[in-house]
């Protein structure tokens, strides 16, 4: 291992070239980071402009990795510090685009010295002799800044602009770290340029050229990275690990991915045939959404659910990492590795992205091979707001089991989860009954799940925070517990629209209305706790307000186009008794609608 200090002059003046490996993230540094860099940057220009700048500023390190000479130039991996080195790439070619604006062409002449390891006139594509080469899912737009100019770049990209901004949120960081960067450079050349207001002037022309020279001057001379070159006999990949494992903005998955192309390399596997074959799925954008109770990125969340789905183990947020490197490490019950190469690593994470996409409801793009019984059940689980049932999922869609048995295994557990809302039993530890569900499935470290191991495992459990309610307590809570303990809203529509399709099965097919809702005919009493109960909710298709008169309610579910209110048809009065004749006739249905063990 080397270290020495350079300045960015020194890094990127040189002929040579600095990789980004594949299994690294994409840029990620947003207005905040680029606040700091554009701060750091003005204070060392300001200085220049005013004869003190005394000491170099240091931006923190770049650890390299040395690779084979491509055509006599020297290659390293950046191991760590490359958002560092692409911001400052971006930085001088949004300075660039100023200078060329002013016309000042050697300003332009050297920042591209510090951009490509050629010149226009030596070379055609100079995009093959850039500096830095960055993570495919950058290449596209980091190869425009550099090589084109800002109204090219503006028009081939015109879709990630809005208004003719690149917005706060856009997944392209790199162009919206471009624009910002322009725009500050051409507010900062115009500043105190006294009374000169005409472009062409001698003076407004030499106070430019001062101004950009200095920010030139700033990023390139007194700007200063500590540079660790690794050796032969330096693991790359636990380095990267120990300064990265705890880095806020670094995902776990991005750790993961990183261990994974690291062995491929090392096992001689081509890791761009791997990276487009099967690592290129998950740069989506969905995959980096919020998703999961608690909220984080749904690729983090993914894992989570494969390791919980392999393993039956819990998996804590903050764990989440290790408890990944354990699964990989940790040798299967027959004492063979987990996976024979890293090649196997990456299928298996392939292999449940569909399932899990279709139990999310991915909208952009139609999940391979969807799953219908996945795919209903991932709509009710997003009612429910449950997630903790996806690993079960995963087993489930693993073992292929015919789609019959799938349908059976996926109906009793939505019946459980349901059964007892209604019962007015806790759903705190569901995600220990699934986890439990889970272990259940796993026979001598191999996955096989079934109906009957499902339902033998309901059958001794009798305390009230895990056991299946009867159909005598179903329908005990149907008659008598408050329908709205369960606290969404979400869930009592789910409920209703099952038993809209229960009460008539011709209906089953039909989709849900983008918009109903939910309502009580008689007014709701703390006297008169029937009020609270099912047997006094229906469904409507536009809002009621609380203050109408029930009468005028029941006239108007009269004209509801849902099978379940042709109950109130030809009635004129709503009484209690009423509601619990409605509620027994409800209660019939439901139990049929969500079947309990002892039927099955």
């Amino acid at each position: 291992m080397k270290t020495k200090i350079s300045s960015i002059q020194e890094i990127l003046g040189r002929k040579r070239r600095f990789r980004v490996p594949l299994y690294q993230r994409q840029y990620q540094w947003d207005d905040e980071f680029l606040l700091h860099f554009r701060e750091d940057v003005e204070t060392k220009a300001e200085e220049i402009l005013q004869g003190r700048c005394k000491f170099q500023h240091y931006m923190g390190a770049l650890i390299l990795y040395p690779l084979k000479r491509e055509e006599g130039t020297p290659v390293f991996h950046i191991v760590d510090g490359q958002q560092r080195l692409i911001t400052f790439q971006i930085f001088l070619a949004a300075l660039r685009e100023v200078a060329h604006a002013y016309e000042k062409f050697e300003i332009i002449e050297n920042v591209e010295t510090h951009l490509f390891n050629a010149s226009r006139a030596e070379v055609a594509s100079r995009i093959n002799h850039s500096k830095l080469i960055p993570n495919p899912s950058d290449k596209k737009i980091f190869y425009a800044i550099i090589a084109e100019t800002r109204s090219q770049v503006r028009e081939k990209h015109a879709h990630w602009y809005r208004a003719g901004r690149v917005p706060k949120n856009t997944p392209r960081l790199a162009l919206r770290a471009y624009e910002e960067f322009y725009k500050w450079i051409a507010l900062f050349v115009r500043s105190d340029l006294g009374g000169a207001s005409s472009r062409t002037s001698e003076y407004f022309s030499e106070m430019v050229e001062k101004r950009l020279s200095a920010l030139l001057e700033a990023v390139l001379q007194q700007m200063k990275l500590v540079i660790i070159e690794l050796g032969e006999n330096d693991d790359a990949q636990v380095i990267f690990e120990a300064l990265n494992s705890k880095n806020r903005p670094l995902l776990t998955m991005d750790l993961v991915r990183n261990g994974i192309f690291y062995r491929a390399v090392k096992e001689g596997i081509d890791p761009d045939t791997l990276y487009n074959d099967l690592w290129d799925h998950f740069n989506a954008d969905w995959w980096h959404e919020k998703a999961g109770r608690p909220k984080r990125h749904r690729i983090d969340h993914f894992l989570a659910c494969v390791i919980a789905a392999e393993t039956g183990a819990s998996v804590a947020t903050r764990e989440l990492y290790w408890k990944y490197r354990a699964f990989v490490d940790n040798p299967r019950a027959t004492g063979e590795p987990r996976f024979a190469t890293a090649e196997e690593e990456l299928k298996l994470l392939r292999h449940h992205a569909p399932v899990y996409e279709t139990l999310e409801y991915r909208r952009d793009k139609e999940p391979e091979n969807k799953n219908p019984s996945m795919f209903r059940f991932g709509r009710k689980l997003a009612d429910w707001q449950n997630t903790t049932a996806y690993p079960i999922m995963l087993q489930v869609a693993k073992a292929q089991l015919p789609q019959e048995e799938q349908k059976r295994i996926v109906r009793l557990i939505y019946s459980y989860i349901v059964r007892r809302a209604l019962c007015g039993l806790t759903h705190k530890n569901l995600n220990l009954v699934f986890r439990a569900i889970s272990q259940t499935f796993i026979k001598r470290g191999q996955i096989q799940p079934s109906y009957a191991a499902l339902h033998d495992f309901f059958q001794d459990k009798d305390r009230d925070s895990i056991r299946f309610p009867s159909d005598a307590d179903f329908k005990h809570g149907i008659l008598y517990e408050p329908a709205y303990r369960t606290p969404y809203d979400a869930r009592v529509k789910d409920i209703l629209w099952e038993l809209e399709l229960a009460h008539n099965p011709e209906s089953e097919e039909k989709s849900k209305p983008f918009f109903f809702c939910t309502v009580y005919i008689l007014p709701r009493s703390r006297e008169r706790e029937v009020t609270d109960t099912l047997g006094n909710l229906t469904l409507r298709d536009s809002y009621q307000p609380e203050n109408k008169d029930f009468l005028q309610r029941l006239e108007e579910c009269q004209k509801s186009p849902f099978s379940l209110n042709r109950w109130f048809d030809n009635r004129d009065s709503w009484t209690e008794d009423d509601i619990r004749e409605r509620g027994e006739h409800l209660a019939n249905l439901a139990v049929q609608r969500w079947p309990g063990i002892e039927e099955e």
